[in-house]
């Protein structure tokens, strides 16, 4: 019979051995646990970007899943480690709104604080709960342990400000969210928006006032060195450069508007 899987996404990057000694950790406490990386290449500090590529990711991934996440610029002070049950499976990430996108996506969930000292080892890094806190409880939950175990309910767990898409008559308006590591700036507008709001070929898209595009259904549809908006793997509207990096060569990021429109005529 197949192991458990524990999924792994972080900002800890390759240079160092924060993600190894984390499987270290994991693997001494459940030996059997199949470990998948989603990323560690999340940008420093990033939470946002790490709360958005987490729930783009678990749809993929069977039930009773570990979700391990630490992006955790607040390492050390206060704030709480969370469990959360969530569409059948477990996260475990530091309470500061890392987990904002799969609360949202799940009303029902339910969310624990991390309290039970007993589960931990009893000397702890002031930097490093990736390794001493988050890890063994995501190990410890994949041989079984039950959620309630690990502390009381959590309350009102920490939410980023999500910048909402919405309709204008004719229009979606949204923004870039994600930039990822190709350039591509990958918006908010989801593929259903635009399927409500009309057929690709007459949908014209702007991005912070001054770049205009359409909605293509394949990166080849221009030529190369050429932008277009295309839906990706993210099942978001993305603005591309083909063969090149579209942050770059148009000076955008993170929080740009984005405006789709019907006014592009057969």
């Amino acid at each position: 019979m197949a192991g458990p899987i524990i999924t792994l996404l972080t900002d800890f990057g390759w240079s160092d051995n924060y993600v190894g000694v984390m499987k270290g950790v994991i693997l001494s406490l459940c030996p059997e646990a199949r470990l998948v990386d989603l990323t560690h290449g999340i940008p420093p500090q990033d939470v946002a970007a790490g709360a958005f590529l987490l729930e783009r990711s678990v749809g993929w991934f069977p039930p009773r899943t570990v979700h391990l996440a630490v992006v955790d610029p607040g390492v050390g002070t206060k704030r709480r480690g969370l469990v959360a049950l969530a569409g059948g499976q477990l996260f475990v990430a530091p309470d500061n709104g890392l987990l904002t996108h799969i609360l949202a996506a799940h009303p029902q969930a339910e969310v624990f604080a991390i309290e039970n000292s007993s589960l931990l080892p009893v000397k702890r890094s002031r930097t490093f709960h990736g390794r001493d806190v988050f890890a063994p409880i995501a190990a410890q939950l994949a041989v079984g342990l039950p959620p309630v175990s690990v502390g009381a309910r959590a309350h009102e767990p920490v939410r980023l400000t999500l910048p909402a898409c919405r309709r204008e008559g004719r229009a979606l308006l949204g923004c870039i969210v994600y930039v990822d590591h190709f350039g591509n700036l990958v918006s908010n507008v989801s593929g259903d928006a635009l399927d409500a709001l009309g057929p690709p070929d007459r949908l014209r898209v702007s991005v912070a006032g001054r770049v205009v595009t359409r909605v293509m259904p394949h990166y080849e549809a221009v030529g190369v060195g050429e932008s277009l908006a295309v839906v990706g793997g993210f099942d978001r509207l993305e603005i591309s450069t083909r063969n090149g990096n579209a942050a770059e060569s148009l000076g955008l990021s993170v929080g740009a508007d984005v405006r789709v429109e019907v006014g592009i005529s057969e």
